[in-house]
């Protein structure tokens, strides 16, 4: 049970209760791996501070939109950052999101499974290097082996992906947000 009170849309000003919703709604009205949708609690935790979640839904729209990745990218970056920082809130919504990007069941699970050999390179530095960085541990090599696959701005991406989201996932995880539906499981068994 979440720590604190979720706010309800009719806690917030009218002109700002659509910031409670999803930002990623499937535009094409399939539900099979959408976002739960809806309001969201995550959003809803951060509503008892909307000038935060405000902001909060500007940064990071600008971090998911201007990393200089391309979907599959940035849902690797994601998800390596919701499983090694042990939050199964990230990890639920963006197994969603990485399926409606295209990436594979497979993919995914080889991210919860740490078998990195099971992923193309350049899938795999990625993960490797967003290990690393929850760990706070990246070091020259680490670095070097995604260095051969993108380029500086991509770097900064990741990195800026990674923080983003290992932040929410320590504020996720100390307010113990709860989940809107059954969790997926690591290994994808209940998706």
């Amino acid at each position: 049970m979440a720590r604190i009170e979720y706010a309800d849309p009719e806690d917030l000003p009218p002109e700002k209760r659509e910031l409670l919703d999803t930002l990623s709604d499937d535009e094409s009205g399939s539900d099979e791996h959408s976002l739960e949708g809806g309001t969201l609690n995550v959003y809803r935790t951060m509503g008892r501070n909307v000038d935060l979640l405000e902001a909060f839904r500007d940064y990071g729209s600008t971090v998911w939109q201007e990393s200089g990745l391309t979907d599959h990218q940035r849902e690797f970056a994601i998800l390596a950052t919701g499983y090694y920082a042990e939050t199964s809130y990230e990890w639920q919504q963006h197994v969603r999101v990485a399926l409606d990007a295209g990436m594979t069941p497979e993919q995914i699970a080889a991210i919860s499974a740490e078998e990195l050999d099971r992923l193309e390179p350049e899938h795999a530095a990625i993960v490797e290097y967003v290990e690393a960085f929850v760990e706070g541990s990246v070091d020259d090599g680490t670095h070097e082996r995604l260095a051969e696959h993108y380029d500086e701005e991509r770097i900064l991406g990741i990195g800026m992906l990674a923080g983003c989201y290992l932040g929410l996932a320590r504020v996720l995880q100390a307010l113990d947000v709860d989940l809107e539906a059954p969790f997926v499981g690591w290994e994808l068994e209940d998706l």
